[in-house]
């Protein structure tokens, strides 16, 4: 048995992924076949004899393509993947082109004005109609046709009974018969553009993804130091032994064997202050080594080690996001079969009892104009637009459209600490000590890149007689200074140099002397200034508020109590925050760091801090503009509004069908009038989510 990976071609929705992994299951020499819609990849577990061509085959006959995910196929995935955009892209341009002056004209009807005159001619609006519907829109046949041989109605089945109802009721009832009032065209092709608009919104959301993934990637050291000089990342075995260097990167996942440092582990944790590991301790990678030689032993490989795990995570996680349309796929599912029952049933019915063709097909024309789902395809779409764009006033970029659904059911929001509810920097809360002592530890801490020693702000001069500075990896450094040799560090640093001290923090900076300690600079988390309101607000909207850290409990519980959270849970790894995250349903998660990327994706809704890391804004749904985390609530609120104009879209989408289509159905309502009144419905669906943009927010910065 072996395993290979390929890129799957041609997806976009869950019935596909359906579709491919029938299709591969079919061979019997296939054991076990994973397809992941969000990352378009497939994993399939097959006999030795089965070639990768056999594999591309069986994709192939259900409708899709495959190419094989290796080095040597990666061009062309690449160029696939451009030409696939590039297709989109193409599409949604010659469709706004081509709709766009039909609906100008359905308005220019609506309020007289004769400056569109030209396009609303029946013939002109076929010409430009025919290419949105069958080569734009051919898409939506080739995916209904899937859906239906698989058994299932999906939106495409939606959209392409919609549009081809509206494009064949105006061809017949307007050119050939001369009805203009049932000329409908403008329906299928505003239909058509914003779909094609989703499908390029959906793409680019996948390729965020993908590039959150890349850049991870990225953050890896390509060449580590072996015993034996330089080698490649990928050459690297476990057990091999390596040095990491005072300033460099964490190339794997390690055991120190000799040595002290450091290590900013803020990437991974989150946590705010370095982290000293010694002999026996196991440092991950990507962690960053700030003052000290290690000597170590290979734990993982690079298929294997920290960040690779967190790319498995983030794509096994994005895999799992729900799809924005899938209550107008179950819709369908039930009512297009529904329609295509009811229009059969008039044509034999109306036949028999009249006993003329022409009126069968009036009264079963008129069911499917009257029941065309035109208005339900855009019931989603329009609002989420709308949303979106509510969003992008208020500082909240909403880059997935799932986050405006998803957001209204939200239940829990999950806060990271650092960067996101505090600043990410220090600031000096207390300092014990002379003013000539503070100097002193200025002059000292002005050589270090530690994050307290950053926190000491000094506005004088610095003591220009210093010499045998040293930094001692792990506990601080050391000094001498007008002929006397200072230390300033943490309480290890002072036990070692037999100082006592009166408290252990590992938010405090001792100054001391000869074995004796001269002062101490005590230092807190800066709060951001609307973490206290934003908590407040969503408790007001009975959501629960829960902090995940990589920081110690102490400083957590402060902050807890300080903005007033119902829960914090400190010390965790990212694994363990996306577990927490992906255990609890209906959640948020906010965060800035690389360190919170797996939780933010393995959330309902992932909210990045526009002020944090680029992988973190990748990977999250929602990006805040500003880094304001008061913008919360207010994404929540939007959210609700959002799905409100969803309900109220599908309502206007069926109360004409409802009302319509048993008057149609007796043949009490002729295609004419059932077709204007499947436009007005469209109408009434488009201006109710317009409205949306209007609605008032409410805003805690401004109060």
């Amino acid at each position: 048995m072996r395993t290979q990976n390929f890129v799957i071609t041609g997806m976009t929705c869950a019935n596909c992924v359906n579709s491919v992994t029938k299709a591969l299951k079919k061979s019997a020499k296939v054991e076990e076949a994973t397809v992941n819609l969000a990352t378009e990849k497939a994993r399939v577990l097959v006999s030795d004899d089965l070639s990768d061509e056999d594999i591309i085959k069986l994709v192939e006959n259900a409708g899709y393509g495959a190419i094989v995910n290796d080095k040597a196929h990666q061009e062309k995935i690449r160029q696939d993947q451009l030409r696939h955009t590039r297709n989109l892209k193409i599409s949604l341009i010659a469709s706004v082109i081509l709709t766009l002056p039909v609906v100008f004209a359905m308005i220019g009807q609506i309020f007289g004005w004769k400056t569109f005159a030209f396009f609303h001619v029946p013939f002109v609006q076929l010409i430009l109609a025919t290419p949105v519907q069958f080569i734009i829109g051919w898409r939506f046949y080739r995916g209904a046709y899937h859906a239906l041989r698989n058994k299932s109605a999906n939106m495409d089945v939606l959209v392409a009974l919609g549009t081809s109802t509206a494009y064949i009721s105006s061809l017949i009832l307007g050119i050939f018969m001369q009805q203009m009032k049932a000329v409908n065209f403008e329906s299928g092709m505003v239909i058509i553009t914003l779909v094609v608009m989703g499908k390029l919104l959906e793409h680019n959301a996948k390729e965020r993804t993908s590039k959150a993934i890349s850049a991870l990637m990225s953050q890896r050291v390509k060449t580590v130091h072996s015993l034996t000089g330089p080698v490649a990342i990928e050459d690297v075995k476990i057990g091999d032994l390596v040095k990491i260097y005072a300033g460099e990167k964490v190339p794997l996942d390690v055991k120190i064997l000799t040595g002290t440092a450091s290590f900013d582990e803020s990437n991974l944790t989150g946590e705010s202050l370095p982290v000293v590991k010694t002999d026996g301790d196991t440092v991950f990678e990507g962690t960053v080594n700030l003052d000290g030689e290690i000597s170590a032993k290979v734990l993982h490989t690079v298929e294997n080690s920290t960040i690779a795990r967190m790319v498995e995570m983030m794509s096994e996680a994005q895999g799992v996001k729900p799809n924005i349309q899938r209550l107008a796929d179950k819709i369908s599912s039930v009512f297009v079969p529904l329609v295509l029952l009811i229009a059969l049933l008039t044509f034999i019915l109306t036949f028999v009892f009249t006993g003329t063709l022409l009126t069968a097909i009036m009264h079963a024309v008129a069911v499917l104009v009257i029941a065309c789902p035109c208005a339900l395809g855009l019931a989603t779409p329009t609002a989420v637009i709308s949303g979106t764009a509510l969003a992008a006033k208020h500082g909240l970029l909403v880059k997935n459209a799932n986050a405006l659904e998803e957001a209204a059911q939200v239940e829990t929001v999950f806060f990271d600490k650092t960067g996101t509810i505090t600043t990410g920097e220090f600031q000096l809360d207390k300092f014990d000590g002379t003013d000539y002592d503070y100097r002193i530890l200025a002059t000292l801490e002005s050589r270090s890149n530690h994050p307290l020693a950053k926190a000491i702000k000094y506005k004088g001069h610095f003591i220009e007689e210093i010499s045998n500075f040293k930094e001692i990896a792990g506990r601080g450094l050391t000094a001498v200074i007008n002929n006397t040799r200072y230390y300033a560090g943490n309480a290890k640093l002072m036990a070692d140099n037999k100082v006592m001290v009166p408290q252990t923090s590992d938010t405090s900076i001792y100054l001391a002397v000869s074995g004796q300690l001269l002062a101490t600079a005590s230092f807190t988390s800066e709060l951001k200034t609307d973490s206290v309101s934003a908590i407040a607000a969503l408790k007001a909207l009975s959501i629960k508020t829960i902090m995940l850290t990589g920081d110690n409990e102490k400083a957590a519980r402060k902050i807890q109590y300080e903005v007033q959270l119902d829960q914090v849970k400190s010390g965790l790894s990212p694994e363990e925050k996306s577990d927490i995250v992906k255990n609890n349903p209906n959640s948020m998660m906010v965060g800035d760091g690389i360190n919170d990327t797996i939780a933010l994706v393995a959330s309902t809704v992932g909210v990045a801090m526009a002020t944090g890391s680029d992988i973190a804004m990748e990977a999250g749904d929602v990006t805040v503009i500003g880094g304001k985390i008061g913008k919360i609530p207010e994404l929540i609120e939007i959210s609700r509004k959002t799905m409100a104009k969803v309900k109220q879209n599908y309502f206007w989408a069926f109360i004409y069908n409802l009302v319509g289509l048993p008057l149609a159905a007796f043949g009490l309502l002729n295609p004419m009038i059932a077709a204007a009144a499947m436009s007005l419905s469209s109408v009434s669906v488009i201006t109710n989510s317009l409205l949306l943009t209007r609605s008032k927010i409410k805003s805690i910065e401004n109060e």
